[in-house]
């Protein structure tokens, strides 16, 4: 079985002397209990991380914090539980962590300014002093849980209390997975012949070059590609799909095929690659997350590189079908729809940075006995 580790950030911040560290170590200590994939940020480690690039000054401090927060996400994208102890008194810092960070816990570690004074075991802060900092500071708003550390309650009764605090916003990649688990299992293993889709573009792909197929699926696509003369990589959220490939292609050193969030598998991207294959992928991922898949794609891609993308659109027949959970989105038999308007799609994708070569959209791209859905094709590069 192929384990998926969801991240997890607890942000716990409050001004110096606060007990934000006696209280971060102790959920760090009460995580390891059940997790093995818990860091602790704090202090000096946090030190070395940004190491004397910042001073003290409030932009400084401002910059720090989203560098915290940036490497908060990049770990918890990777499957880390991270509790991170930090002052960052900003609400720019806490808006972004929001709203860019999967299963984010706010914790707030709100002490009287008198207990400060005592708990500040440096002695470098008077009470006048601590004071104008409580003034000063951007105190949360929208903490998820705020904790009065006045000596009323243990620190172990904090730390269950912050357990006990369910995320806004988990990790996504469990959304679709018991969907295509099962769908993949009823399915026979006979692949069945490539798409449309890949078969056109075939010929114009170099034999040798690298290519990334962003939701392989079963990986008739996948091995496809291979069988043409292409090194291949593919990512899926199915780990019944992932493993059916995996023994198909053995030791093989023409294909590699991993399981994991295909929008943010930081890894993968880290390579570059000549071709960039998503093939009805953008209807499993928010307008969020399709803006960080681009991001993400551009750091994979150079010079020369192509990326192709096939996708039912807005003016698909099934389009509006189902339970609506967001802008041209649906929850239809039994997954997540999301449909792509053209003309939005292919301004995006100029916005990023992308040269558009060809852009289609018609019927029999993807014509069965069953349908002839309306799709869009597009191919770009970083020329």
């Amino acid at each position: 079985m192929i384990v998926h580790k969801a991240g997890r950030v607890y942000w716990i911040t409050g001004l110096k002397a606060s007990g934000k560290t006696t209280i971060g170590t102790a959920l760090y200590y009460a995580l390891r209990k059940e997790h093995d994939n818990v860091l602790i940020l704090d202090g000096d480690i946090l030190k070395q991380f940004v190491g004397d690039t910042f001073g003290y000054a409030d932009d400084e401090r401002l910059a720090r914090g989203r560098r915290y927060s940036q490497l908060c996400k990049l770990l918890a994208d990777q499957g880390i539980i991270v509790v991170i102890c930090t002052i960052a008194m900003f609400h720019e810092i806490r808006e972004w962590n929001r709203t860019h960070i999967k299963g984010y816990v706010e914790v707030f570690v709100d002490t009287p300014v008198k207990l400060m004074e005592q708990y500040d075991k440096s002695g470098l802060y008077s009470c006048e002093e601590i004071l104008a900092n409580y003034k000063k500071a951007q105190l949360p708003l929208h903490a998820d849980i705020t904790l009065r550390n006045d000596g009323t309650q243990s620190v172990a009764n904090m730390v269950r209390d912050i357990l006990a605090v369910t995320p806004k916003t988990e990790d996504d990649f469990a959304r679709d997975h018991l969907y295509w688990n099962q769908y993949y299992m009823k399915r026979p293993k006979i692949l069945g012949k490539p798409s449309n889709f890949a078969m056109d573009i075939a010929d114009g792909l170099v034999h040798g070059k690298q290519l990334l197929e962003l939701g392989c699926g079963n990986g008739r696509d996948s091995l496809f590609f291979m069988k043409r003369g292409l090194y291949v990589t593919g990512v899926d959220a199915s780990d019944e799909a992932i493993r059916s490939l995996q023994v198909t292609v053995g030791d093989s050193d023409k294909a590699m095929f991993i399981c994991d969030d295909f929008v943010k598998c930081r890894a993968v991207f880290q390579r570059q690659y000549d071709y960039i294959y998503s093939r009805f992928t953008l209807h499993a991922i928010t307008d969020e997350q399709e803006d960080e898949l681009l991001r993400n794609i551009k750091d994979a891609m150079f010079g020369g590189s192509k990326l192709f993308i096939e996708a039912r659109t807005i003016h698909d027949d099934i389009y509006g079908k189902g339970t609506e959970v967001a802008p041209n989105t649906y929850i239809y038999e039994g997954h997540f729809r999301r449909f792509i308007d053209p003309k939005t799609l292919e301004n995006k994708i100029i916005r990023f940075g992308y040269k558009i070569l060809s852009l289609e959209e018609d019927r029999g791209f993807s014509k069965t006995e069953q349908s002839d859905p309306i799709l869009m094709r597009i191919v770009a590069s970083m020329d």
